[in-house]
């Protein structure tokens, strides 16, 4: 007999996966949206819930969707329905369809959005840097390699549509700094300490951009979106391996 999986069911996996408590203090996760004691016979990972996640949602006659991004940052005083968030939200309830998130506490686990993102780019040794527990830092390969080179394989292996450099050099590198997502500036002190060659992030403010090219560090920005929907396939994987009945679909969204 096929067992049957509720909401609950799915929190508590993602919640071993991504412990609530790695997230950052600014960050809501958890149960956005629904009732634990849901059942749920179909489910949908995504990055954010958007028009185009829910009406997949929907089509896929999903009961849940997990995803990376939060709903809501910041408490909501109205629900109007001629606005995105509204539409979204009375689709979602309409359709009884239950949102769950793990943001940075996903970024941040073992086997999470850095973990996937330095997987897909074949980091080789890859370590948690001493301090901080926003990226991994490993090598490009057994030897060096030239810098536009390297950013052409990020590019192939993520899909990205274009990339932005801080340098014109086309220098040797070896030891590189992977972040998905937004780039923390604060981890620069460390970079340097470790004598970091490159960084591959998802998006990066000028300023840290001048400032990691004045250190002698090249930056790769590719995109938020193409450095964090990598570890949906993994995380696919990671939830079928505790919940190998239930049907989950990846919505892979915009390659952008």
């Amino acid at each position: 007999m096929k067992k049957k999986y509720l909401v609950q069911d799915v929190i508590s996996v993602m919640q071993e996966i991504a412990p609530p408590e790695l997230a950052l203090d600014y960050d809501t996760v958890g149960l956005m949206i629904g009732d634990t004691s849901s059942e749920v016979k179909k489910l949908v990972l995504a990055l954010d819930i958007s028009r185009e996640s829910v009406a997949f949602a929907v089509k896929e006659k999903a009961d849940m969707i997990v995803t990376h991004h939060p709903m809501f940052f910041h408490p909501v005083s109205r629900i109007d329905y001629s606005t995105p968030q509204g539409a979204n939200i009375r689709t979602l309830i309409q359709n009884n369809i239950s949102v769950f998130a793990a943001h940075t506490n996903l970024d941040r686990a073992k086997n999470g959005v850095n973990q996937a993102l330095g997987e897909t780019l074949d980091l080789v040794m890859p370590i948690l840097l001493q301090d901080t527990e926003v990226g991994i830092c490993g090598s490009v390969g057994n030897d060096s390699m030239k810098l536009f080179a390297y950013a052409d394989m990020v590019k192939e292996k993520l899909g990205a549509s274009g990339l932005i450099l801080n340098t014109d050099q086309d220098k040797e590198v070896s030891r590189v700094f992977l972040q998905g997502g937004a780039f923390d500036e604060d981890v620069i002190p460390v970079l340097k300490q470790y004598r970091v060659d490159v960084v591959v992030t998802g998006e990066m403010k000028h300023h840290h951009m001048l400032e990691l090219e004045d250190a002698g560090i090249a930056a790769i920005v590719a995109g938020h979106e193409v450095t964090e929907r990598i570890v949906l396939p993994s995380l696919q994987e990671q939830l079928l391996r505790k919940l190998p009945n239930l049907a989950i679909t990846v919505y892979e969204g915009h390659k952008w």
